[in-house]
């Protein structure tokens, strides 16, 4: 223990005497065990740490799945749930969760909340237990007795000031009073992102109700009974429900998928990936830090030779160096530290708004074990070569007196091989954020179908308190008349299901053409089916491209009409006019035949990469829709309207809550989140990559042309000039850049594969990037040469040929 002590504090000497080869190492390690301590903490969190469900591995979301339109994870119809709750033996209990909304009166303004209806059971499947309070009772599911609500741990703590006095209150939600009978913990996360439960009670029309999927679907297994068991089950039940109701059925499958699975796929290939680049980045430091003890060792060979011939065995030597590759790493690790932090709050103010677990994102245990365990093995990496090459000193040639002190061509070779080791994987992860930039700014560019810039939207449900369809459609005739007149409004109308809106339920329905045959059941053509003010097309900016759009006098009582997408146009008549035809719809206004009076331009709904869709308008005077999006244009920025509109719709209501008030570009930018947050990961990751590799080939050329200071001289006293030396130091070097980037663009074109996923338009072996981002490798590499080959073009010949 002594003499380990006596390293440690022989080795902290040595540092101290020279600041600025410790500074560089502990802030290089600080750059690649931060990053990495950094993304594993949100890995840790997201992905390792275990689910709070009691018996989780038990636990399945169940879903249907859209032949047709090859979605593979949608919502469950109320009348198939209701078949596969019944028809099931696999299952202890299923039970489903229905998207609602619940309005908040009687204290302050009126405020919206989005909640879930829970079927019976629905936490007793999840296993979690309530902060405060009490979960469902079962007669709390009958009609009459359900006015009871349990509240989110978020909401109790920002909306009730964390009261446990809540329990027992009465909130008067909709209009009604709601007994608070339970606060359920933030780690209640499934369905992910609403407030508030309320009891389920279903309809007579949920047992007719088979072209609606909205339910989440979860259910947990009967004890010894497997996933593949489950799955065979519901299928088989899936079966005869297409062959009772092909109708609504026949194209429809249904899936399993455990409830673990289900919260964390989305996440898992971003975070791997991001797990994946740090660890280079923590390669690329150790690389760093190795050719720099090697560079040290070579200056430090007379000191090991002095030992060794004193009688230091190598063993003590090897002690010596890798004790002092520790205490290099600690102070590293305490700086990673410090950059994780950092890290984590960036990963916290730029993380997509889907990452699940965010409030659970921090240090713990777990993530400063591996802070530690990557400490230790950066030392092991970075320590072990040097230690065992300088170890065992050539005592004869380093001990000649006036002999200049080579290290050999071994290390020489070592360090080589880091640094185009250094390029190769520093080019990697380039080329990967290369991609990123480019398949980003692809993105950016795609036409969204509508315009982006000085327009509001705000989200209002009237269904309460517009309870016919003829109040409905009063309401939002007289408050968009009124929101018109305010000055800077250029255009407002309102929709069902807002392009780019995450709270918008999409309404799948099918219809037949008139004058076509009738295709077979389950066969016929479908569209989504929205609900339109004759203004909302102007509002967004939507262009007509045949017929009309609608207008005022498009009311009930009126011939009922359409308008289509151009998708829709082209796929139901690729060679014809659709204007004038007839088509009839399955789900809204079944009994009614359509005229189709205009086309209208394309808009994408699910984000810049999702391809146009089916979609029929109708207007919202004869269909009249509650919960509808308005959207106002206006001249002047949006922001400073948002008051005036509230007050015109409350002038009509004044009960009326607004939610997801954005602007139509800031609905576009939150698409984005998750590619841009790989993107600025990724992209931080390379430019710390970058910056190391540039430091590593600076340093290896500057140590390189300092040992040949002598040779320099003797080449400047026979005449060589100065365009000779740097052409030298530049060749030696760009060999070493070439033979990395040869290697980085090898695998490179192997492991870019795994971004395909991530990219939109652009290839993931783009030629483009590839040679942009070599080049600029190239570039920083010939610069970082050319420093260290001006300089030792500066040796003055006489003091170079006493050198040593």
């Amino acid at each position: 223990m002594e003499t380990l002590l006596q390293d440690i504090r022989y080795g902290i000497r040595g540092l101290i005497k020279n600041p600025g080869f410790a500074l560089i190492a502990v802030v290089t390690l600080a750059l690649g065990i931060g990053a990495n301590t950094a993304i594993f903490s949100v890995v840790n969190a997201v992905l390792l740490r275990p689910l709070p469900y009691k018996d989780v591995d038990r636990i399945l979301t169940v879903w249907e799945t859209n032949i047709r339109s090859g979605k593979k994870e949608d919502g469950a119809s109320p009348a198939n749930f209701l078949d596969w709750r019944d028809q099931n033996k696999a299952f202890e209990q299923l039970a489903t969760a229905e998207p609602y909304g619940h309005t908040l009166t009687g204290s302050t303004d009126p405020e919206r909340f989005r909640s879930w209806l829970v079927s019976e059971g629905f936490f007793d499947i999840l296993g979690v237990n309530p902060l405060y309070g009490r979960t469902f009772l079962p007669e709390e599911h009958q009609a009459g007795n359900s006015r009871v609500i349990i509240v989110g741990e978020a909401l109790w703590r920002q909306r009730f000031g964390a009261d446990p006095k809540i329990v027992g209150q009465s909130l008067l939600l909709n209009g009604q009073p709601h007994e608070v009978v339970g606060v359920m913990p933030a780690a209640c996360q499934f369905p992910a992102g609403r407030v508030m439960w309320a009891p389920l009670v279903f309809r007579e029309s949920y047992k007719q109700d088979r072209g609606s999927a909205y339910f989440k679907v979860i259910g947990r297994l009967k004890p010894g009974v497997s996933r593949e068991q489950a799955q065979q089950e519901i299928t088989a039940i899936q079966s005869r429900l297409a062959e009772q109701y092909p109708q609504d059925n026949k194209e429809r499958g249904a899936r399993v998928i455990p409830l673990a699975e289900q919260m964390r796929a989305g996440a898992r290939p971003a975070l791997l990936l991001l797990l994946g680049a740090a660890g280079f980045v923590l390669l690329i430091a150790c690389a760093n830090v190795a050719n720099l003890l090697l560079a040290r060792g070579a200056a430090r060979q007379k000191e090991f030779a002095i030992r060794a011939a004193l009688g230091a065995v190598r063993a003590r030597l090897v002690r010596q160096l890798i004790t002092e590759s520790v205490s290099l790493a600690v102070l590293g690790g305490v700086g990673g530290m410090f950059v994780a932090w950092w890290g984590v709050d960036t990963v916290l103010a730029f993380g997509p708004g889907n990452l699940p677990k965010q409030a659970e994102i921090g240090f713990d245990g777990r993530v400063l074990v591996f802070a530690l365990a990557v400490s230790v093995l950066t030392a092991l990496i970075f320590g072990l070569a040097p230690a065992l090459r300088f170890s065992k000193p050539d005592l004869q040639e380093t001990l000649k007196e006036g002999g200049r002190a080579g290290d050999g061509s071994a290390p020489h070779r070592l360090r080589n091989v880091l640094v185009v080791s250094e390029i190769a994987l520093a080019l990697t992860l380039l080329i990967g954020a290369g991609l990123l930039v480019r398949s980003f700014v692809r993105l950016l560019q795609v036409d969204p179908g509508f315009a982006t810039r000085k327009a509001i939207s705000l989200e209002v449900h009237v269904w309460g308190s517009s309870r016919t369809p003829q109040q409905r459609a009063a309401f939002f005739e007289q408050t968009l008349d009124r929101i018109a007149a305010l000055p800077g409004v250029e255009a407002a109308g309102a929709v069902s299901a807002l392009p780019f809106h995450d709270n918008s339920i999409d309404i799948n329905g099918t219809f037949t053409l008139e004058g076509q045959p009738l295709p077979p059941p389950g066969q016929e053509p479908s569209a989504f089916l929205t609900s339109v003010t004759a203004d909302y097309f102007a509002a967004m900016g939507i262009p007509l491209r045949r017929g009309r759009f609608f207008t005022s006098f498009d009311r009930e009582g009126a011939q009922p009409v359409a308008l289509i997408s151009e998708t829709t146009a082209r796929r139901f008549w690729p060679d014809e006019d659709p204007v004038g035809k007839k088509i009839k719809l399955g789900f809204v206004g079944a009994s009614k035949v359509r005229e189709i009076v205009g086309v209208v331009g394309d808009a994408r709904h699910d984000g810049l990469d999702s391809d146009p869709r089916t979609e029929v308008f109708l207007p919202h005077l004869q269909e009249p829709y509650g919960s509808m999006t308005y959207i106002v244009r206006t001249t002047a920025e949006p922001s400073t309207l948002v008051q005036a509109v509230k007050n015109e719709v409350w002038a009509v209501n004044k009960n009326l809550p607004f939610s997801s008030i954005a602007t139509i570009d800031e609905l576009v930018s939150r698409s984005l989140g998750e590619r841009r947050f790989n993107l600025l990961l990724l992209g931080a990751f390379a430019a710390i990559a970058l910056t190391l590799a540039g430091v590593g080939i600076y340093g290896l050329m500057s140590f390189s042309t300092s040992r040949r200071t002598h040779e320099i001289g003797v080449r400047m006293a026979l005449g060589a000039q100065t365009r000779d030396i740097i052409k030298q130091v530049l060749k030696e070097g760009m060999t070493l850049t070439i033979a990395g980037v040869g290697l980085g663009l090898i695998a490179s074109m192997a492991l870019t594969r795994l971004l395909s996923s991530f990219l939109f338009g652009v290839s993931a072996t783009d030629p483009l990037t590839f040679i942009v981002i070599s080049l600029v490798l190239a570039g920083v590499a010939l610069v970082a040469c050319f420093v260290p080959a001006r300089r030792a073009t500066r040796v003055d010949p006489m003091i170079a040929l006493r050198y040593e």
